[in-house]
């Protein structure tokens, strides 16, 4: 039976790395191991108990373990505007000044800096530069590489790992799949679905537990408007990604949106019931935005959703005034209007307009929210009043350009795509700027094609438009 490791580098293991781990604790570099293992598998490990329990214990083994240290801090100031992070990062600079480190450590400290001034495409940029000098180095690798992601900056996503394969295209070393499965992801994202697809299988074949590489596939036959085959890939490894992984829901949320687009609406609902809602009810905003994406592309398409939108307006209130991404101030609006919630799109609107005007934030999101934040907030606004002329007008001001620019996939954001042409459907107006914005996306994908629920919506809009001349 395939499993995931159970014996991790000691401080000899760790030699072919080439790291500078500077530490003499055979023990915290072994935990250090098991927690960069969790971090780019998904998983908790059964005896450690997970990836922070793991870094704490680590911390015990080596209070002055620099590498360790640089993870923790890393990691809690990746959620961005987070004052323990900040304040971890202040001591850290004070006990190790950065013009006395190794130039490894140097780099991640600037990498860090990047984050504390939310400088997040400083910090991909950084992170991508560690790993084309430190190729053996999991933490600069993972963390670029989702903040690829993250700042919608997808070529990172590709490129970082291409950096690396060749340091990792060993079968002895422990992580010898992982960079074909995260290779998978960043060439589906660059439509090169080819070579996307024989990456993912690589991986899998290679490590089956690797739901990363599966979600990877997911994406890649999504990209490729292949709905069946994203459903079919899900099942096939099903026996593996359901094995203690941390982020099932959100495979969950592929098949489920797949379900969406083969107009298989009670199938999707029921996924919903079952894997994705008890997620979203612990609150962490990736659980509830699936939830919410699922539910906004559900009743684009003409389905009810028997009201399960109105669970997840008050899961959403606590993150109103984070303003970590306007990925996610997006879901809060259009769940809030779905619900025919008025004051509570408003008062998000209201802390939106403190943020912008906050000159102690800045930064790549803070970018993007001002520019496009207000617009999408104000359609969603007339949406939940029941205005879908207003809604869709602010939405075109917004939509279009937004989506180039915010975090996530582009299967994520293709919602925003989904939102405005629903609008447009709904009141007949906007009905040439929403057609337009789905034939960008149809010419964006290097599959030629809209996914099916898009291209419903748009036979509604051609309806509009052909009743109108």
């Amino acid at each position: 039976m395939v499993k995931f490791r159970e014996h991790f580098r000691d401080l000899s293991g760790w030699k072919e790395s080439g790291l500078h781990l500077g530490t003499t604790s055979n023990e915290a570099v072994k935990l250090y191991d098991i927690a960069l293992d969790q971090l780019v598998y998904y998983y908790n490990h059964p005896i450690h108990g997970g990836l922070f329990s793991t870094l704490l214990k680590m911390r015990e083994a080596d209070p002055d373990f620099l590498s360790g240290e640089l993870l923790i801090v890393s990691l809690k100031l990746f959620v961005t505007d987070n004052p323990e992070g900040r304040r971890e990062f202040d001591r850290l600079c004070v006990r190790f000044p950065i013009e006395e480190q190794h130039p490894w450590h140097q780099a991640h400290m600037r990498a860090a800096m990047c984050l504390y001034k939310e400088d997040l495409k400083g910090a991909v940029e950084t992170y991508a530069d560690i790993s084309r000098k430190w190729p053996g180095d999991l933490h600069g690798f993972n963390l670029g590489y989702i903040l690829g992601l993250v700042t919608g900056m997808s070529r990172y996503m590709r490129d970082i790992p291409l950096s690396v394969i060749s340091h990792y295209n060993k079968p002895h070393n422990p992580h010898y799949g992982l960079i074909h499965g995260k290779l998978c992801f960043g060439y589906a994202e660059m439509g090169e679905y080819d070579e996307a697809e024989k990456a993912g299988r690589k991986a899998l074949e290679i490590f089956p537990l690797d739901s990363w590489a599966l979600h990877a596939m997911a994406h890649t036959y999504e990209n490729m408007v292949a709905p069946e085959k994203v459903v079919s890939v899900i099942e096939e490894f099903e026996p593996y990604w359901t094995r203690g992984v941390n982020f099932t829901h959100h495979i969950h949320w592929h098949k489920a949106g797949a379900h969406v687009q083969l107009g298989q609406h009670d199938t999707a609902l029921g996924i919903y019931d079952a894997e994705i809602i008890g997620q979203a009810r612990g609150g962490d905003s990736f659980p509830l935005s699936d939830a919410s994406s699922l539910l906004m592309r559900i009743t684009a398409d003409g389905v009810g959703t028997g009201g399960r939108e109105k669970e997840l307006v008050p899961l959403w209130s606590e993150h109103k005034t984070a303003f970590t991404s306007l990925f996610y101030d997006g879901h809060i609006a259009f769940t809030s209007a779905l619900a025919g919630d008025v004051e509570g799109v408003g008062e998000l609107a209201r802390n939106m307009e403190g943020y912008i005007g906050n000159t102690a934030r800045s930064g790549w999101n803070k970018d993007a929210t001002e520019q496009f934040g207000p617009d999408l907030v104000a359609g969603c606004q007339e949406m939940a009043r029941g205005d879908y002329e207003k809604a869709a007008s602010a939405l075109a001001r917004s939509v279009p350009e937004m989506v180039k620019v915010i975090h996530g996939s582009k299967a994520q954001k293709s919602v925003f795509s989904v939102l405005l042409a629903h609008c447009a459907v709904v009141s007949g107006s906007g009905v040439e700027e929403a057609m337009d914005h789905l034939e960008w996306v149809r010419r964006d994908n290097k599959a030629g094609a809209l996914a099916p629920l898009q291209q419903r919506l748009w036979n509604k809009l051609s309806n509009h438009h052909h009743d109108k001349k």
